[in-house]
């Protein structure tokens, strides 16, 4: 701000105000403010941004056997759903060609974070636990790992998860009684360490559920 200063002759001086700048030991302060608050803040950003993807993984394979289970009862069949990789990344698509090839051109396909592995059903946290939260709880029904080539999730044309069975002149899927079966899939943040874990109940109930300490958490 000017400010003007009369002198004996009549003249009048103008007189600048000092402006003064930040010491050097104040702009060290803030720098180590900065620095702290960024020290706290990142690890929990990161974390968030980990938390997301694992989350992305099991919501979009979800949204992977919802398609599937549709695609079945539509067209009045039986589809399933296998794991592959293409580079470092996880995928899962819906075998409409039933060749238990990807066909890229018409299967229904996800693709998943680098950073999310796949892990068999066998290193899963307390997955008896998990069981009894979405089967009863006198149920002895064994649950399929759908990690595994082997036993990939499959619905037929009821909208039911069932069991591929060999029959003279080809192959069906039944959901009867007797081939009454359920899924479960297990996903693994590589840097989080963060587990979460996708169902299908014997009435083709698909949820989403998230290791917390030895509890599983429906998402």
């Amino acid at each position: 701000m000017n400010r003007q200063i009369t002198m004996p002759d009549g003249r009048r001086k103008r007189s600048h105000k000092r402006c003064e700048g930040f010491s050097v030991v104040e702009l060290m302060i803030v720098v180590v403010i900065v620095l702290i608050v960024a020290g706290i803040s990142v690890p929990r950003f990161l974390t968030v941004i980990h938390n997301a993807r694992l989350q992305g993984a099991a919501s979009d394979f979800g949204g992977l056997l919802q398609k599937a289970r549709i695609r079945a009862v539509q067209d009045d069949t039986y589809y399933a759903t296998y794991f592959t990789s293409s580079g470092n990344l996880l995928e899962a698509y819906v075998d409409t060609k039933k060749t238990g090839i990807l066909d890229a051109t018409v299967d229904p396909i996800i693709a998943m974070s680098s950073e999310v592995t796949l892990v068999a059903a066998s290193g899963a946290p307390n997955t008896s636990a998990l069981q009894g939260l979405f089967l009863p709880t006198s149920s002895t029904l064994t649950v399929n790992d759908g990690a595994s080539s082997s036993s990939p999730i499959i619905f037929n044309s009821r909208g039911l998860p069932c069991t591929s069975i060999s029959v003279s002149g080809g192959t069906l899927c039944s959901s009867s009684s007797t081939y009454t079966t359920a899924y479960w899939v297990f996903f693994k943040d590589s840097y989080t360490n963060v587990w979460e874990g996708v169902t299908i109940s014997p009435a083709g109930r698909i949820q989403k559920w998230r290791a917390v300490g030895s509890s599983w958490v429906k998402m």
